[in-house]
């Protein structure tokens, strides 16, 4: 067997970094993912280049921004000859699987094309269905159907075991893709009752909103006064946050079943394990819902990383983002860095908690694009290159106090609209 280290990335999808009990939210059941940041190290200050579902895996599979590679929309696809993390990997003699949602080139309840499947050789999920209780199905590297008639998020886990277990001849880097607490929000039975009548915390930032949104795949009843989803939480803030941390916790739980898996298996101490999101949900935060916006509830996700003889129970401060999960990889894989791949790696920030990169990260979408720095966020309107928010984070964590034009933060907001400018016109060209 080899000795190089196995991997196991897992990310949720609309599942802000702020939906964890390890990351100070006592109204939210994660005794998993909390334990695993006891055993590893937590991340409170990671975020989603670009917090959409399509175009937050486009800067995974690539290790590029959004800009760079046309994908800062949804169903958009990686540029042809585009070096890809599977690609790395495989050529580093890794078994590379993914399983669950891609939605990268298409979308629905559909299979993916092997050309669309950004290099990993074994494959079974689907393209995205926004559905956890019907039209359970995920299509294989045949693109064969396979019908479950189990929630979905369940049904991920199980598929990710099976196919985990037939890895174990490794190494192995395998990527699960879970849908959930994305919207609709459907979670099975037992979550649902953990948190049936119960008072969920909102932000300071909240204002109350109606957080029903329609989906496309499969297509929501019209008028919505007709889907059982509306007539739960439609014009219902709270139980609209009740329902989606049931779903977290859900998820939770699956993570536990993840890392059972791996101690059954023996492969706890030559496994690598990695948790995350793709994008956050904003809740009524701001006045607004769901994501695609520089906001922390949207753009700031959680990372926790546990690694065998790495640090335990550490806490790290320091910027880390999505495109830092190619370099991060390959790392661990005991590879060169990849020259096209814009992120660093943080491993060994994992092995020395006190370590830091000590740099900007950047996240954009098509109307806008922002840098943190320290404690300050910066985010500029990309028309005119119009700076519209600058924040402190470190004294105002909820973005209510908007410095913008400051005097006393004039220099700040300089420097930093210079270094985003100058980010911009490399990334965009």
């Amino acid at each position: 067997m080899s000795d190089k280290k196995n991997i196991l990335f897992m990310f949720a999808d609309q599942m802000h970094a702020f939906a964890m009990g390890c990351m100070g939210t006592d109204d939210i059941h994660t005794p998993h993912l909390d334990q695993l940041a006891k055993e590893g190290v937590l991340f409170r200050n990671c975020y989603s280049n670009a917090p959409v579902c399509t175009p937050f895996r486009a800067a995974l599979v690539s290790g590029q921004y959004g800009s760079q590679t046309d994908t800062l929309r949804n169903q958009a696809y990686i540029p042809e000859g585009t070096r890809t993390l599977a690609g790395a990997l495989n050529d580093g003699g890794y078994r590379t699987g993914w399983v669950g949602k891609w939605h990268l080139g298409a979308t629905g309840n559909q299979a993916i094309p092997s050309e669309l499947r950004a290099d990993f050789t074994e494959f079974i999920g689907y393209q995205a269905y926004n559905d956890f209780l019907h039209g359970v199905k995920f299509f294989d590297e045949d693109g064969e159907e396979h019908w479950y008639d189990r929630h979905r998020t369940d049904v991920t886990t199980d598929i990710a075991i099976e196919r985990m277990e037939k890895m174990n001849d490794g190494p192995f880097a395998l990527f699960v893709s879970y849908q959930t607490p994305h919207y609709p929000e459907q979670p099975a039975h037992i979550y649902d009752e953990m948190y049936k009548g119960k008072t969920i915390k909102r932000r300071p930032n909240c204002v109350d909103v109606d957080p029903y949104t329609r989906t496309a795949s499969p297509p929501s009843p019209k008028p919505k006064e007709n889907d059982p989803l509306y007539q739960r939480y439609g014009n219902n803030l709270d139980e609209y946050l009740r329902a989606y941390y049931a779903m977290v916790t859900q998820l939770d739980a699956n993570v536990g079943r993840m890392l059972e898996a791996l101690d059954r298996l023996g492969l706890r101490e030559n496994t690598v394990v990695m948790f995350t999101s793709d994008h956050g949900d904003m809740q009524g935060s701001q006045g607004l819902i769901n994501k695609g916006l520089p906001w922390e509830e949207s753009s700031h996700i959680p990372l926790v990383v546990r690694t065998p003889g790495g640090a335990q129970g550490a806490v790290v401060d320091d910027l880390v983002s999505g495109v830092d999960f190619f370099a991060t990889c390959v790392d661990y894989a005991e590879m060169p860095t990849e020259p096209s791949v814009e992120g660093d790696s943080f491993a060994s920030m994992i092995a020395e908690p006190t370590k830091t990169l000590n740099r900007p990260i950047f996240s954009e979408m098509k109307p806008w694009c922002m840098v943190r720095e320290g404690a300050f966020k910066l985010v500029v309107q990309k028309e005119g290159f119009k700076v519209s928010h600058l924040f402190d984070l470190e004294n105002d964590p909820y973005e209510m106090d908007n410095l913008l034009d400051k005097p006393e933060h004039t220099e700040v907001q300089k420097r930093l609209f210079g270094v985003l400018q100058a980010w911009y016109e490399r990334v965009s060209n």
